[in-house]
């Protein structure tokens, strides 16, 4: 999975990566897009990790593009093989910020609008003068859907396509089908009164479209990034947060990608995997290797609830709650696995 960050120049996108990603030397308006990893924080890991002590912890991990292009064929290349965005909004800029933010999305919505029309057109016509083959018949049909709901300016994000119609919604790389996650970047006096600049007409936008809003100060980040543990929940709390703005930006971008974790636990290695909403347990166990998933018998489960109540999976095990489930299993968020197979 690949998110990109973006925004108007000076609204704070690239401080975001930095924080994201801890990549100091990520610089803003280099010409080239900076690349790196972000990991999703999950209490659920670190309980895990201070069970058992390995020798590593490895949390949920999501790429990260911080795009340097504001707009144009550059912005749209950079954007097109992405699974999600994250728009950081200038707040604490006040009015001026608010603006050229607000003018950013407008405009990258429009880009959006207009190359997927583009697109829908353009295959169309080559369907009908029959210059390329359908991908069965149904696609012409569930195409004109599109190019109607474009016509109208609504983004396909918005639209309730059916299963067969989101088999041939996966063949394309729709700008306007993109989860979007708004990033208000805020100062430090907002971040206290919960109030800022542009913050209704934000909310509005976000509602309207169904865009996931989650605010960060990067100023306050950043000083947050240099405490130590203890310092840091003592800072967050005076601010009323559990957890700093880049930790609940991670955690957004992972739930609008509708990803979950699972875990393996043991002393070499505590690991969360990310899988899709609704993966079964044969194909969760080939993202640890493709050994298990070609040898699969059952996989051992015991959820995260389960385990923190008890404490460890022998005592889930003497109360009967460690599970053995078949390949049709359905993993669940938090499932605790351990994988019988045999190759």
């Amino acid at each position: 999975m690949k998110v990109g960050i973006t925004g108007s120049p000076q609204a704070g996108k690239t401080t975001l990566f930095r924080l994201l990603t801890g990549m100091a030397g990520a610089k803003p308006g280099a010409g080239t897009s900076n690349l790196g990893v972000m990991e999703v924080p999950d209490e659920r890991v670190s309980t895990l990790s201070e069970t058992y002590k390995p020798e590593k912890t490895t949390y949920a991990r999501i790429k990260l593009v911080d795009i340097q292009a504001h707009n144009g064929q550059e912005f749209l290349n950079e954007v097109r093989n992405l699974d999600a965005l994250i728009v950081v909004l200038g707040c604490f800029m006040d009015e001026p910020g608010v603006q050229d933010s607000l003018d950013f999305m407008e405009s990258m919505e429009t880009e959006f609008y207009c190359a997927d029309l583009a697109s829908v057109e353009g295959r169309l016509e080559r369907l009908k003068k029959n210059k390329a083959k359908p991908v069965n018949q149904m696609e012409i049909p569930f195409l004109e859907k599109c190019k109607e709901a474009l016509d109208n300016e609504v983004a396909l994000r918005d639209i309730d396509f059916l299963p067969h119609e989101m088999t041939l919604l996966s063949n394309f790389a729709f700008y306007s089908n993109k989860p979007v996650i708004l990033a208000p970047n805020i100062s430090e006096e907002h971040l206290t009164s919960g109030d800022y600049p542009g913050m209704e007409q934000i909310s509005g936008i976000a509602e309207d479209r169904g865009y996931k809003i989650v605010p960060f100060s990067g100023m306050v980040e950043e000083e947050i990034e240099s405490l130590d543990k203890e310092s840091r929940i003592e800072f967050l709390e005076t601010y009323g947060f559990t957890q700093p703005g880049t930790a609940r930006i991670a955690q957004a971008a992972y739930e609008t990608l509708g990803l979950i974790s699972f875990f393996t636990i043991g002393s070499d290695e505590v690991r969360a995997w990310t899988i899709r909403l609704g993966t079964k347990a044969k194909e969760a166990a080939g993202k640890i290797h493709s050994d298990m998933e070609r040898g699969f018998i059952k996989a051992e489960v015991v959820p995260f609830d389960d385990f923190s109540r008890l404490g460890s999976v022998k005592a889930c095990r003497d109360k009967g709650l460690v599970r053995l489930e078949g390949k049709d299993y359905v993993v669940e968020d938090g499932d605790i696995i351990n994988v019988r197979f045999n190759v």
